[in-house]
């Protein structure tokens, strides 16, 4: 199941400018949409939306973060096992990671390092690494907003959304 967009949204745009994968559409000050078919359950509209009008997969709210506290990818070093897999490098639209050399792990191209100015936490690389290398935090149960910070609004569209029903329609 895909993230939604309640209709506490404001249309400030920040979650189209933030979303990996182009899923999410709507004009400046109006309702914003998120496509499911494109939707990666990723997280990384949730933490900027600032009046925190988008629900997870399992249609909990998610809380806005400070940009200090945005999901960033986190690479294990003595995991990774460097050159010859680039899964994580090759997967990432933002191309928020590359090959550095480490003195410190002995592959002559060197390990995943991420550049934490592109990465938007969107888990993609976690996913696939096999190795367990790759590690987005804070872990998506972290950037839940918690049901005391919900309005009573908020709390009808979350109950209404978990029982299946058309959230655009019941906040009318």
């Amino acid at each position: 199941m895909a993230y939604s967009i309640i209709e506490t949204c404001i249309g400030c745009t920040a979650c189209t400018k933030r979303c990996p994968t182009n899923a999410i559409s709507g004009d400046r000050n109006e309702l914003h949409v998120i496509d499911p078919s494109l939707c990666i359950d990723c997280g990384a509209c949730g933490t900027v939306c600032p009046p925190e009008a988008i629900l997870d997969a399992v249609n909990d709210a998610c809380e806005a973060l400070k940009k200090t506290e945005w999901p960033k990818a986190v690479v294990i070093e003595e995991k990774c096992i460097g050159s010859g897999c680039e899964l994580c490098i090759n997967i990432c639209p933002f191309d928020a990671l590359s090959l550095e050399y480490n003195e410190r792990v002995d592959d002559f191209f060197g390990v995943s390092t991420v550049d934490e100015k592109k990465c938007t936490g969107c888990r993609l690389c976690e996913d696939v690494c096999g190795w367990d290398a790759v590690h987005i935090f804070p872990l998506k149960d972290e950037m839940q907003k918690s049901i005391e910070a919900l309005t009573d609004q908020e709390i009808q569209l979350i109950q209404q959304a978990k029982k299946g029903q058309n959230v655009t329609e019941l906040a009318r």
